[in-house]
């Protein structure tokens, strides 16, 4: 009988101390989850006083514009502009069921597609905004950690590489080309043409860059150089001047060292 008792006892401890230990692991873990959350909420209302361009926000409309039983309320804005005290909103054509359908919209790339956004924007103070975000109004905050990515998907194009202006050096050349032709009451000076054109050439001009080719090429004004006409050619040729890449490829046949342009 007291065997009994004694294992008895054995398994009652064994099952007090499998209790003890099971609640204490919920307890840590939701202690974790409580300082995680807390720690979101506490980056979020940070993120949405300090707002960054391309800062995304999932809206409750109802919230914003004080109706109620909406089906579908939720709005994916983005910042587009924080001016002033003022922030300005890109606002999605499409209102969502859930905060995790807009998220999966966000993970789909879908910022890309054509008319995603309005073409009104949101604008308001940023004091209202954040007023917006401790009335509940707004249930996710996201800043993407590279300017491009937010939770997998694009919300950002990749930045067009800048390119020169076609206005830059414009004056420069129609004055070459004056003094190349001896119009527009310039007399003919071969010698100034080259240097107007080398000017407006490097700052980037196409057809300057073609003009000069030409003039290296036909040592006009200048000791014939094919090996700088097919330079010039070239640099115009990269702004998507077709006549130069026609004479780069003519002239490149004639030159050893040449490489077609990639």
């Amino acid at each position: 009988m007291s065997l009994f008792n004694f294992k008895n006892s054995d398994g009652s401890q064994k099952n007090v101390v499998f209790f003890t230990l099971a609640l204490l692991t919920v307890i840590v873990i939701g202690c974790l989850i409580f300082n995680y959350v807390n720690r979101q909420q506490t980056l979020a209302y940070e993120w949405i006083s300090t707002p960054k361009l391309n800062d995304v926000y999932v809206i409750n409309s109802e919230v914003l514009n004080n109706q109620s039983r909406l089906r579908e309320k939720y709005l994916i804005t983005q910042v587009s502009s924080v001016d002033d005290g003022n922030i300005s909103l890109r606002v999605s054509n499409f209102l969502f069921l859930r905060v995790r359908d807009a998220i999966q919209s966000i993970r789909s790339d879908k910022f890309l597609t054509h008319n995603y956004f309005s073409t009104t924007p949101l604008v308001m103070p940023l004091n209202k905004l954040q007023q917006l975000y401790l009335d509940d109004g707004i249930d996710d905050v996201g800043r993407s950690p590279d300017g491009m990515h937010l939770y997998g998907g694009v919300i950002i194009g990749k930045a067009a590489k800048k390119k020169r202006t076609i206005h830059l050096g414009r004056q420069d050349n129609q004055i070459a080309i004056a003094y190349y032709q001896g119009s527009m009451g310039y007399e003919q000076d071969w010698a100034e043409a080259f240097r107007l054109f080398t000017q407006a050439a490097e700052k980037g001009h196409p057809y300057s860059q073609l003009n000069l080719a030409h003039m290296y090429q036909d040592f006009e004004g200048v000791v014939k150089d094919l090996k700088l006409a097919l330079f010039w050619f070239e640099k115009a040729s990269l702004q998507q001047i077709t006549a130069a890449t026609t004479e780069y490829l003519r002239l490149c046949q004639q030159l050893v060292a040449c490489a077609e342009i990639p």
